[in-house]
This record gives C-alpha cells, structure tokens and sequence, in this order.
C-alpha cells in the first residue's frame, strides 16, 4: 500500500510500491520477479504502443543537418565554429550547441542510414515511455493508477517522438525529477547522479534551463512551512537543505564544461530574448491553439485535473503545484513545450487516481505469461522495423527527393532559394550538390538577418523581388502550391521548368542578348554558393 511520509502528502514509503515490499525471496528470483511483473508487463505494452505510435516520425526537418553536423564532427573529429552549408552566410560563426545529440544522431546515421536512425528513435521513445510511466508510479505509488493518464497523454505525446537531440533532453529531464521524487522519499544519496548528467544534457540540448529551474523550485518550496488548502509546503531539514544547495551549485558549476565554453549555457538565454523572428514564425514556438484534437484532449486533461480538486480535496506538496503552474504557462505559450506539461501534470493525475486503483499483488501474478508477453512485444517492435524502402517512400512523400533528381539530370542555374522545411534534407542528401539558402538552424539565420528576408520573400511581401535580386536568386526550389509559385508564375522573367505532387522548380529566364546559363560554383564544390 502507498503510505503518507511523516509530513503527510504527496510521497510513498521509500519500501513499498504497489504493495510489494522489497528483499522478498532470493535475490535472483526477486529479480526476475521484477522483471515480469504485472507493472512491468503495462509499461512494455505503452512502450510498444509508443514505438508504434513513432514509426513514421522519422523524416522531422531537423533531423537531417543534426545527421549531417554529427556525421561531419565524427569525420573531422573536430565542433564547428563556421557555416559550411549556406550561400545567404558562408563562413559566419556558428555553434553547435547540441553537438553531442548531434553526435548520436550521426553516429546512428552513419552506421545503417535510414534503419539506423530509426532504430534510434525506437531505442529513444522507449526510454522516454518507460521512464514517463515510472516516474508517474513513483510518484502515486501504483503502477495501475499510473498506466491510465500515461496511456491518455500517449496520443498528444507521440508527435514528439523524434530523432532531435530535443527527445534526449526530455529523457534527462525524466531522469531528473525521477532523482528528485526519491530524494524527497528520503534516498539521499540520489542527487548525485546530477552534477555529470547536466555535463551531458548541456551538450546535447538547451532544455538543461528547465532541469535547473526544477531544482531551484525544489530548493525553494522546502524554505518554508505552511498550509494552505490544498497546498502544503515542508520544511526541508538542514541537512536536506544542504545537500540540495550542493547538488545545485555543481550542477551550475557542471554547465562550464563545454568546448564552446560560457557561450553554450548562455545560449537558451540568447534564444528568449534575442530571436523574435524565430519564435513569431517557427510553428514549433507558436502559442498553443485548439484545432488539432490532440491539443482539445490536453486542454480536457488539464480542465479534469483542476476540476478533481473540487470534490477529492488531493493535498499536493508546494513544488508539485508550481511546477505544474510553470509548465502550464510554458505549454500555452510556446506549444513545443506540450511535454514539460505532460511531465508534471500525469503523475499528479496518477495521484488522484491512486485512491480507486487496486493495489499490485505479486501473490497471484502470472510471471511466466508476463515474461512470454514482453519478449513478444520487443520481437514484434524489432520485426516491425520498417524496411529500407519503406523509409525511402515515407521520406519522399514529405521531400522534394523527385525534383532533386531533375535538378541532376537537368542543370540549373544558381543560387537558389530553397523552402526552409527542406533546407536540412538538402544538406543531408549526397544528390543535392548546392548550397542552401536556409535550413533548420533558425537561430543561426536570424543572426545573420536571412531568416526575416526568407520570410518575407515567401510570404510574398513587396519587397520579395528585391530580395530575390539582393541574393541574386536565379532558380527556386519551393513545394507545388507555395504563394511564390503563384507569383513566379506570373512573371515574364520567370518559368516552371519541373512540377511533382510535392516540389516545383522555378528558374529565371536570362534577358534577351544573355545566354549565360552556367552554374555558380560555390565553396567546398556546391553549386549555387
């Protein structure tokens, strides 16, 4: 049975979960008991049906430069410090600030191609689904209770089921208020896991801010003592409070260990403040809108959660409340941040839940059956591995790999203006021989002030012809239905010269007496530079 700590609310005995007490049995048998235990048999089957669920998820826009940038640190051995892949900024300085994500992502890249950044993302979304459901266990202690919240969010959760280092700092994030959980159920030795994972999770994604404020909020909650509704705040004792303060500072300390030094932890900093272009225009960082009906069911989630407090009366630690306040603030904000939600508020849902879910009872469990069920869940996830070409069809149905085709059978002049969903795709592709005009680096192309004029050349703005001029565009690479298509073709000076399901090229037809059509040969042997 779950059980109240001395302070009253919102922890677990640090013994028990679900029931079972722990050193039952011989060590070996309690171990394999574990393994194939009921709880365990609920969690492969939401991990299968997250696995599912992220088949197709594979050819997100910022995979593919994160492939190339990865695969280019492991064949140099070297971080980039410079563009290499533009013509609107060769050679202005750029950071890799997620280089060691990147790393994984190419590492995986490098060793299978397609297939192996899909069993990446296999290998990613079950971690991140197991470790959601057990943190939502831990933290209601029934793994039966946690099983129904994790199953609802597993729709609105799966979107984000990608290869981006985004997903592996989601998992440290995890992994951080899983420590922190059983901190505060009294395993003390937990938080020094922390100080080395914030070394990684600095390197591979700036969603690091999120693990410092969650401990900052942690700290600060048990500073006083209180009671107020619902709402009840513990005093942490002195040595808890010290070894906290300790954690912490190294854990700061711990984000001056990159190879780009002070300049990789300022970073997120940078990104709020200083890029109102990216984050008015990239979806990702729109606020939070209610057409797509998984958004309608995280709103019902949030609305059943709050209106449970009514009639339940759930007692909640002060921490838990403003976690939930500040992630729900994130969430509406920027919509990227749907999973911070969905971290914080599951187990809280598990929580009230709790009080109704039966508890675990190892005395009548099949564990043999448990055992049968979850290899044949993990046999079936890997013999459902989509095949190559399967990958292939899925990767051309969402980018221009036919019109890339014609461009090498059909050269044409550069540089050339290229859709920025595409852009990393470009880079990745061994056909694609020219230089970019904008990819997924949104950050670095704000800097460098294409980003607004790649806007407002798409968006159709007067001055779209101008700066189809500034940057000497002479082909363009945009999907079949895109406004500027419209436009082209309307103008004497423009022609279509390919048009598929997807992409269309349009090229700039040379005035009367010039018939020079050569490529422009770009650095590093791109054309279109």
């Amino acid at each position: 049975m779950p059980t109240e700590n001395p302070k009253g609310v919102d922890a677990i005995s640090p013994k028990t979960v679900d029931g079972a007490t722990a050193g039952e049995g011989g060590p070996a048998g309690a171990l394999l008991r574990k393994m194939f235990s009921f709880p365990v048999l609920m969690g492969a089957l939401l991990v299968g049906c997250a696995v599912v669920g992220s088949r197709y998820n594979l050819p997100d826009p910022d995979l593919w430069w994160s492939a190339a940038v990865g695969k280019q640190i492991l064949a140099t051995h070297t971080l980039p410090t410079f563009d290499l892949h533009s013509f609107t900024a060769p050679g202005a300085p750029w950071m890799a600030y997620e280089w060691l994500g990147e790393v994984v992502i190419g590492a995986a890249a490098k060793l299978a191609g397609l297939r192996g950044m899909t069993a990446l993302l296999y290998l990613l979304t079950a971690i991140f689904m197991a470790l959601f459901y057990g943190y939502a266990t831990l933290v209601s202690g029934k793994s039966k209770a946690a099983l129904i919240p994790c199953a609802v969010a597993l729709p609105i959760l799966k979107v984000f089921f990608t290869v981006r280092p985004q997903l592996i700092g989601y998992i440290l994030l995890l992994l951080t208020l899983i420590f922190l959980e059983r901190f505060r159920q009294g395993k003390q030795k937990s938080l020094w896991v922390l100080p080395p994972l914030f070394v990684i999770w600095l390197n591979t994604h700036g969603s690091f801010v999120f693990g410092l404020t969650v401990l900052g909020i942690y700290w600060a909650s048990g500073l006083i003592e209180f009671e107020a509704g619902g709402i009840i705040g513990r005093r942490w004792t002195d040595g808890q409070r010290r070894h906290l303060e300790i954690v912490f500072l190294l854990c700061v300390l711990a984000l001056l260990v990159s190879p780009y030094g002070t300049r990789q932890a300022a970073y997120p900093l940078q990104m709020a403040f200083f890029e109102p272009v990216n984050v008015s225009h990239i979806n990702e960082w729109k606020s939070l809108t209610f057409e797509f009906w998984q958004t309608k069911l995280l709103l019902g989630m949030v609305l059943v959660f709050w209106l449970a407090q009514i009639p339940l009366r759930e007692r909640f630690r002060l921490e838990s409340v403003a976690l939930l306040l500040l992630a729900t603030y994130a969430c509406f904000v920027h919509r990227r941040f749907i999973p911070f939600l969905l971290l914080i508020m599951v187990p809280l849902l598990a929580k009230l839940i709790a009080r109704w879910a039966a508890d675990y009872n190892p005395s009548i469990d099949h564990f043999v059956i448990n055992a049968v069920l979850v290899f044949s869940i993990a046999a079936g996830l890997i013999l459902t591995l989509p095949s190559r070409k399967d990958l292939e069809d899925n990767v051309a149905d969402r980018y221009p790999v036919k019109a890339i085709e014609y461009l090498n059978q059909h050269p044409l002049p550069g540089p050339t203006l290229n859709e920025y969903g595409w852009g990393g795709y470009l880079i990745y592709s061994p056909d694609y021989h020219r230089r970019v005009f904008v990819d997924g680096r949104a950050d670095f192309y704000e800097y460098a002030g294409v980003l607004a004029d790649y806007f407002d050349i798409t968006e159709v703005k007067p001055d779209t012809l101008f700066l189809l001029r500034k940057y000497n565009i002479q082909s363009c690479l945009i999907p079949q239905d895109a406004p500027l298509g419209t436009m082209l073709a309307a103008l004497p000076g423009w022609k279509e010269v390919y048009k598929d399901k997807l992409a269309a090229i349009y090229v700039r037809q040379p005035a009367k007496g010039n018939n020079s059509r050569g490529l422009q040969q770009g650095p590093a042997g791109r054309a279109g530079a």
